[in-house]
């Protein structure tokens, strides 16, 4: 079996260290992704999409997935399941 490979590997970036001193770690950039949907989507809806990106891996999380989290304002009177695998915990 072929190691996997995120589809979305191309809008990973890294989190550089002030004064260019290595790296904090890498994220996926949502503004990246270049879809005007994506700014109107509510705060929690983008923590979901932004996991969903994290996790895709076209088995337990597939491309159509994120696109159906990217289409929220579109599919919010429909029932469509969306994959959540926690990772974080916000609180407020």
């Amino acid at each position: 079996m072929e190691p996997f490979e995120n589809p979305f590997k191309s809008i990973l970036k890294t989190l550089e260290k002030p004064g260019g001193a290595g790296e904090f770690g890498k994220y996926y950039s949502l503004p990246s992704l270049n879809d005007p949907r994506i700014d109107r989507l509510p705060y929690s809806i983008r923590i979901l999409l932004e996991s969903a990106i994290r996790n895709c891996d076209e088995f337990q999380v597939k491309s159509k997935d994120v696109e159906k989290i990217i289409d929220w304002e579109n599919t919010s009177p429909k029932q469509v399941e969306i994959p959540f695998k926690p990772a974080r915990v916000l609180l407020q």
